[in-house]
């Protein structure tokens, strides 16, 4: 693969770090709402809010560093 050898990866573009990190806090929001306002049992209410601030978080945090995220890294998804 010669992807990983050049230097312009599509996630160190500036429009695609600006939607990252928009993206990573709809995530974060989300992951909070759940966590504090979501209707299923509380377990799994947290577990799954926590995962969901997890992601966003990262998505911000590589949006900083000009880094893959975690949620890019899985691949065109259907």
């Amino acid at each position: 693969m010669t992807d990983s050898k050049s230097p312009n990866h599509y996630y160190a573009r500036r429009l695609y770090r600006v939607l990252s990190t928009i993206f990573g806090l709809f995530l974060t929001g989300v992951g909070i709402y759940a966590v504090f306002f979501g209707v299923a049992d509380s377990l799994l209410r947290i577990l799954v809010g926590l995962l969901i601030i997890l992601f966003g978080a990262n998505m911000l945090w590589s949006a900083i560093q000009s880094k893959a995220s975690w949620l890019s890294r899985v691949g065109p998804l259907p």
